[in-house]
């Protein structure tokens, strides 16, 4: 459900002019505003221009920052980890705005002991200066709690021009019923300003290129990418329409995506995963990288092979 504020009424004795709300057509932009923490620079040893954070170190739960390549084999000497980087248990997504505040949320790894399913809706929040991390806002629960289903919020992404994050869940979803949702949250008074619900929402990302602010989000359910329209403010304009699928694509054919980036061209690029609810082992997480490039022409997004 999303909650509606788009139609004006103008009388004009006799007559009713009924008119949908719209904008004109807005520039071409890449949706990439984060800042620097500044805390980063009262580390000794560490230059903010080769850091970067990271929620994937399978020997260290919650939050670290770590220096030079992540690909590199003796990047776990250079980490630093904030004693509150713990206390949302594992975590996944990683936003940052453009003061350098970081955004993040759980994700159970494995097992479920260090992440209890009441919490998995919650959003922390890193502060920029202190690099203290705290809770920062609380999704709604949902009236019942799958213990089939260890996921709360998923995808994160955050609007610049706005200032509005927006954080989908799958919290209490079973294998019938979605009880999901997509939320567009105002980060300076902490306030939802719109929200979708009962859908099972993915991976987000955020696209210009149609002339219009497109908030792009996958499917828990099925291979299906939505798109939905922002006005300015954030907040959702239209219903969900389903923009592309990545159906029969990749080893396994259903793969659901779990992040949508606009890259400088605009084209998004798709990182996707199996996802069925259960926790699976990080060994066995494959992901795939699809490029979908949009079509002026049909108004359509399409498929692009990449050469092997």
């Amino acid at each position: 459900m999303i909650m509606k504020r788009c139609q004006r009424y103008i009388f004009f004795l006799p007559v009713l002019f009924l008119f949908a709300c719209s904008e004109k057509k807005v520039p071409f932009r890449l949706n990439n505003c984060k800042g620097t923490p500044s805390f980063i620079r009262t580390l000794t040893g560490f230059n903010p221009r080769s850091t970067y954070f990271s929620t994937s170190e399978i020997r260290r739960m919650g939050l670290v920052l770590a220096e030079g390549d992540p690909k590199a084999a003796t990047r776990e000497q250079h980490i630093y980890q904030h004693p509150s980087w713990k206390k949302g248990g594992w975590l996944a997504p990683i936003v940052l705005d453009e003061a350098g505040n970081i955004y993040t949320s759980p994700a159970p790894f494995i097992n479920s002991l260090d992440n209890p399913i009441k919490d998995q809706n919650t959003i922390y929040k890193v502060d920029a200066k202190t690099g203290i991390m705290d809770a920062f806002f609380r999704l709604p629960l949902p009236d019942t709690l799958s213990q089939n289903n260890s996921y709360g919020i998923i995808g994160m992404v955050y609007l610049c021009e706005s200032g509005v994050l927006y954080a989908s869940t799958v919290l209490g979803s079973d294998r019938h019923v979605q009880r999901g949702g997509l939320y567009a949250i105002d980060v300076k008074n902490g306030k939802i300003i719109d929200e979708i619900k009962g859908m099972d929402i993915m991976g987000l990302g955020i696209s210009y290129i149609t002339g219009q602010r497109v908030l792009y989000f996958g499917s828990g359910r099925g291979p299906q990418v939505y798109a939905v329209t922002l006005n300015k403010d954030g907040s959702f304009r239209d219903e969900p329409k389903e923009a592309f699928t990545l159906a029969g694509l990749g080893p396994r054919g259903d793969d659901k995506a779990r992040r949508i980036i606009s890259d400088d061209n605009g084209n998004l690029e798709v990182h996707a995963i199996e996802f069925s609810y259960n926790l699976i082992a990080p060994r066995e997480k494959q992901e795939n990288v699809y490029l979908f490039i949009y079509d002026e022409a049909s108004k359509k997004w399409s498929f692009l092979p990449r050469n092997p």
